[in-house]
C-alpha cells in the first residue's frame, strides 16, 4: 500500500508522563503514569508466531519483516499493533514518554519503524536489555511526528533509549543509577537529582510540583520507602497519583516477576483491574483479545476480554485521529494493518 504522507503529526503532543522501576521484596516492578488529552483505548493480547511487515506511512520508510517470538499485553490508542506500551510474556516492558528535544537518525537504508510500532516490534522479539541493545544498531526510528524516548526493563535491569543529535543513546547498568524517566533527557534528570537528599545533595524533595525534573526526583525518592508498606499495589497507585499531571489518564503497575499488570484509569479511579499475563493464551490459532478501558469491569479481568473486533478497533483509531484532526486516511491504514499479519501455527 502506498505511503501516507502526513502534514500533521500522528500524535501531535505526546506523553508528559513519569515512569520508575523498583524492587520490593527482591521482585522487579515498574510503575508509570500516562498523561494525555484523552484516556480512551484498548488493551490487547498480541500473539506469538505471527509474521508481520512494518507499516509504510512515510515515503522514506524501509520495511522490515519479522515473526513474533513472544506474546504480549499492550495499551493502545491507535489500534492493534500500535501501542503506547506493554509487557510481553517474558516480563519485558517497553513504554514511551515525551521528549521534545529528540532528534532522530537521518534517513538511511536501515529498517525503520514508526514510534508506536517500534514498541510492538521490541515486545515481539526480545526478552533482555542486551538483545535490544544489539538490535538498535540495525534499525532507525522514523517517527510520524512524535518526539519520544523509551524506558524498557527486563526482569533484571532497565534501560533508557533516547535520540540525541541524530544518534541513539542508551543508559543502563552503571550509567542508569536512578532507574526512572520523565520528560527531560536521562542525563538532565540525573544531574538535577544530585542536588536532593538521598541522591547526593541536601535539598529537600520538591512536593507537589508537576515539572518533569521534580516528578523524576520525587517518584524515585518515594519508591525508596516501598518496603515500609504492606499493600504494595495501593501504595504505588498513591505514588503514581502524586506525580500525575492534570491530564493523567492511566496509572499502570507491572510486576515483572509475577507477570501481572494492575492498572486503573482516572476516569473510573475506583475500578482497579488486574491481568495475569502468564494465564493468557498467546497461540495465534486462537483469536486476539481486547479489553475496553471504558468498561466498568474491575478486579481480575481475564474473562472480560473479548475476541478482536475490526469495527471496535477502527472506532478507537478514528476517535484518536478525529480528536487530533489528522488525515482521515490514517484511520483505515492503521485499521487494516492487522489483516496483513499471518499466523504460522
Amino acid at each position: 500500500m502506498k505511503a501516507i504522507i502526513l502534514s500533521l503529526l500522528m500524535i501531535q503532543s505526546a506523553f508528559p508522563c513519569t515512569i520508575f522501576s523498583l524492587y520490593p521484596n527482591e521482585e522487579h516492578w515498574v510503575g508509570r503514569t500516562f498523561d494525555w488529552a484523552y484516556g480512551h483505548g484498548l488493551v490487547y493480547t498480541n500473539k506469538r508466531n505471527v509474521t508481520k511487515t512494518s507499516v509504510r506511512i512515510l515515503p522514506t520508510d524501509v520495511l522490515s519483516t519479522w515473526t513474533s517470538k513472544y506474546g504480549s499485553v499492550t495499551f493502545n490508542q491507535f489500534g492493534r499493533e500500535f501501542p503506547t506500551g506493554g509487557m510481553n510474556e517474558r516480563g519485558l516492558i517497553v513504554e514511551a514518554l515525551e521528549l521534545k528535544s529528540s532528534i532522530y537518525q537521518p534517513v538511511d537504508a536501515k529498517a525503520s519503524f514508526n514510534e508506536l510500532q517500534f514498541i510492538q516490534y521490541v515486545l515481539d522479539n526480545f526478552q533482555t536489555i542486551g538483545e535490544i541493545r544489539g538490535a538498535l544498531k540495525g534499525l532507525r526510528l522514523a517517527p510520524v511526528g512524535s518526539q519520544l524516548h523509551y524506558f524498557t526493563c527486563d526482569i533484571n535491569e532497565c534501560m533508557t533509549i533516547e535520540f540525541i543529535n541524530g544518534k541513539i543513546e542508551t543508559r543502563h547498568g552503571n550509567t542508569l543509577p536512578i532507574s526512572g524517566l520523565a520528560n527531560n533527557t536521562y542525563d538532565e534528570s540525573k544531574d538535577y537529582a544530585k542536588e536532593f537528599v538521598t541522591f547526593g545533595g541536601d535539598k529537600p524533595v520538591v512536593q507537589g510540583s508537576k515539572e518533569s525534573l521534580d516528578r523524576f526526583v520525587r517518584s524515585n525518592y518515594n519508591v525508596k520507602s516501598i518496603n515500609e508498606y504492606d499493600d504494595k499495589i495501593q501504595t504505588l497507585f498513591t505514588f503514581l497519583a502524586d506525580v500525575g499531571s492534570l491530564n493523567n489518564r492511566w496509572q499502570i503497575i507491572y510486576n515483572q516477576s509475577q507477570r501481572t499488570i494492575n492498572f486503573r484509569t482516572t476516569a473510573k479511579i475506583k475500578l482497579q483491574r488486574m491481568i495475569d499475563v502468564s494465564a493468557l493464551d498467546f497461540s495465534c490459532q486462537t483469536p486476539v483479545k481486547y479489553f475496553d478501558l471504558d468498561s466498568d469491569s474491575e478486579g481480575p479481568i481475564r474473562h472480560e476480554f473479548k475476541d478482536f473486533d475490526f469495527n471496535v478497533n477502527q472506532s478507537v483509531i478514528k476517535k484518536s485521529v478525529d480528536m487530533q484532526k489528522l488525515p482521515a486516511a490514517l484511520t483505515m491504514r492503521l485499521a487494516v494493518y492487522p489483516n496483513e499479519t499471518k499466523c504460522n501455527d
